[in-house]
């Protein structure tokens, strides 16, 4: 005795389309969920990240350009002498630190405000570069992310100041700005 399946009259064909679409149906649901999953645990991250760069950011100065608006107001003809480059500093490692095969770093790009009209003191400060590169970099090579940061701004920036005003003879940096400020683990 043979069965004879006639799909027609026991419907199985129309319940597995039925069965398909909504198979498909729930795989477009878990599909789109796993890209709203993805697209929102990006978002998280990159607000993450950009709420830990700004506390990483330490000092938060004007900008070269912006030191004309400000002088404008003030009534003083002052430049901005950008001709230093980002210094990127490596940190000592604290006494308690576990790993010093990672060592943290301080990436800064200072900057200063002169008299517009001294040129010879721009060219002792161009002149100078280097050195005040180094002096710069030694400083914060010198000290810990914890020493720094126990540090005030102007604590910072007075003893900076002080060093660098010390090797030169032409004028005296009045200003000391930080264009960057980061720390990298």
């Amino acid at each position: 005795m043979k069965m004879k399946f006639d799909f027609e009259k026991r419907n199985l064909w129309k319940d597995f389309q039925n069965n398909n679409t909504k198979l498909e149906r729930v795989l477009y649901y878990i599909i789109a969920g796993i890209v709203v999953f993805i697209l929102l645990v990006s978002a998280i991250a990159g607000i993450a990240k950009a709420v830990n760069n700004k506390k990483n950011q330490l000092i938060s100065d004007p900008l070269p350009t912006e030191i004309e608006s400000l002088n404008k107001k003030n009534g003083e003809d002052m430049a901005a002498f950008t001709g230093i480059s980002t210094i990127r500093a490596t940190l000592l490692s604290a006494p308690d630190a576990a790993e010093e095969n990672n060592p943290e770093l301080l990436v800064v790009t200072p900057w200063f405000s002169y008299p517009a009209d001294d040129t010879e003191f721009y060219e002792e400060l161009s002149r100078k570069r280097t050195l005040i590169t180094s002096i710069i970099t030694y400083y914060f090579s010198s000290k810990t992310k914890q020493e720094i940061l126990a540090l005030s701004e102007d604590e910072i920036k007075g003893a900076l100041l002080t060093e660098i005003n010390g090797n030169l003879s032409l004028g005296k940096i009045s200003q000391l700005y930080f264009t960057d400020f980061v720390f990298f683990e």
